[in-house]
């Protein structure tokens, strides 16, 4: 796919066109990525101070009753949005690994068989994800393997 950036000082709100000669998943993919890259998230840390929170930062999300708890690279946050919510608002970028838990696909490091049919994720942040068996052919088909 052919890429053309055109820098205009005059325009005020920033937009993206295609030009395609069909809506492809690829496009559908892109142009969700383009529409949610603005998304912005609050969090709260440990001293219950409302932190912004976007979402290239996230390595992943876990679900915790009616809390979830939002981990970057330096941090972990607690958020009142549900993980179905997250989910939907993060986008495609983001990959639900089990029932409580979705990653951020360019946070992987690298991906391990282990015991039980499972596979280990290990994150570029030195954390570590199990990917549970009912999630494990969603990733597989994601990533190719």
């Amino acid at each position: 796919m052919k890429v053309i950036i055109r820098v205009d000082s005059a325009i005020t709100d920033e937009y993206a066109e295609f030009h395609v000669r069909e809506i492809t998943e690829e496009v559908s993919r892109i142009a969700e990525i383009i529409e949610k890259s603005n998304s912005i998230l609050t969090g709260t840390d440990e001293f219950d101070r409302t932190i912004i929170i976007h979402p290239t930062e996230i390595v992943a999300v876990h679900a915790d009753k009616k809390w979830c708890r939002i981990i970057t690279d330096t941090a972990d946050y607690s958020c009142r949005k549900r993980l179905y919510e997250l989910e939907q608002l993060l986008g495609p970028e983001f990959i639900r690994i089990s029932k409580s838990i979705i990653v951020r696909i360019s946070k992987i490091k690298s991906v391990e068989a282990v015991f039980n049919g499972m596979l280990l994720l290990r994150m570029k942040n030195g954390s570590r994800e199990y990917v549970s068996r009912t999630y494990l052919q969603n990733l597989k088909s994601y990533l190719g393997i």
